[in-house]
């Protein structure tokens, strides 16, 4: 029993000596209702992992999504006022007041997505990594804590007071009619999956950079309609440790988004920039605090009444709690910025990260 005892000690006191695991940048991810079809850009970690060593991150995300073209906010329906319930007859009606607009959207949902990456160390210099993620849609429980939010810091979304909380409707709509519909909740389904190589290219004692390289294959209709192209991502990702206590990510990519069916060609995609920075604390060894800024440019030619042209901001905050030399539990918080009617409100996300 002594023996067990010393040895389990001696284990235990291996695994303190050993460094933890660098997680890198967060895999932040617009989830505004648009970008759940094509690629979009997330941060890759730049260190790689080491030959032989493979990494699983389990991540779920949960959004919030309420966005509507310009045209009704600045000029509403008399009618779309008192928690108003967006059926399809509601949605015909909405229409019908834009005879004229070439395209108009209205989104209220929540997005659920779980995904699974695995890593894996080929050389010192380079990973390759798979990730395979899931989704579901529907009218969630967020709309409640986000109106209390928004009353409590003296800012309000123009158009929550106006309809039923907690509904799921995807609509465009052009001429005044509808052109795409979807009510109610969808079910759990696989998304497109991501394969990927980071090629370190530059390391010294404090810094090092990156070359990364993603590709998205079109197997799967978003929504049931829309099925993208072939897309294709190259970018940097690197690092800067100032001190011992903290460290500094950075990075940005390309996104060519290549043409689909034409339900999806119709959303006139174009391809984008993605940029992230982030500063980790790093003076206490167990619990690591984050921050992290998440840029991405315009997704779509300009149309009029929408701003899906312009670039959008997002801040994603949490913490890493390093459980062992091996395995780690993130907890974060992504809003929204900039207001240009292409991201997200908010989401809420956790991960885990194993690494053997």
């Amino acid at each position: 029993m002594r023996a067990m005892l010393a040895l389990a000690l001696g284990l235990s006191l291996q695994a303190q000596d050993e460094p933890y695991p660098e997680m890198g940048p967060l895999p932040t991810r617009n989830m505004f209702t648009l970008l759940q079809a094509p690629m979009t850009y997330q941060p890759q970690a730049p260190r790689p992992i080491g030959p032989g060593q493979w990494q699983l991150t389990l991540t779920h995300v949960r959004a919030n999504v309420f966005e509507f073209s310009n045209l009704i906010k600045d000029h509403p329906p008399a009618w779309f006022q008192g928690r108003h319930r967006m059926d399809r007859a509601s949605l015909e009606a909405l229409a019908a007041e834009y005879p004229t607009a070439p395209f108009v959207f209205y989104f209220d949902e929540e997005i659920a997505r779980t995904t699974l990456q695995v890593r894996r160390g080929l050389t010192e210099r380079t990973d390759i990594w798979m990730e395979l993620p899931v989704e579901s849609h529907g009218g969630g429980d967020l709309d409640a804590p986000i109106e209390t939010f928004h009353k409590a810091f003296g800012f309000g979304q123009w158009g929550r007071s106006e309809v039923a909380r907690n509904q799921a409707v995807v609509a465009t709509i052009r001429y005044g009619r509808l052109d795409f519909v979807r009510e109610g909740a969808q079910p759990t389904r696989l998304q497109d999956p991501l394969f990927g190589v980071v090629h370190l290219l530059h390391q010294d004692a404090s810094t090092g950079l990156s070359a990364t390289f993603t590709v998205k294959p079109p197997l799967v209709r978003t929504y049931s309609s829309f099925k993208s192209g072939w897309d294709l991502e190259g970018g940097l990702s690197g690092w800067w440790q100032p001190s011992a206590t903290q460290i500094v990510y950075a990075g940005a990519a390309y996104t060519h988004r290549g043409r689909g069916n034409s339900a999806y060609n119709q959303l006139d995609y174009t391809s984008d920039i993605g940029a992230h920075v982030t500063w980790q604390g790093r003076r206490n060894r167990m619990v690591q605090p984050f921050v992290q800024l998440y840029f991405l440019s315009g997704f779509s030619t300009p149309q009029p009444f929408a701003k899906l042209h312009d670039g959008s901001l997002q801040h994603d905050v949490g913490l890493h709690v390093y459980l062992d030399a091996r395995t780690t539990l993130t907890f974060r918080y992504v809003n929204n910025i900039t207001h240009n009617e292409n991201t997200d409100d908010a989401s809420f996300a956790a991960g885990l990260t194993h690494r053997f």
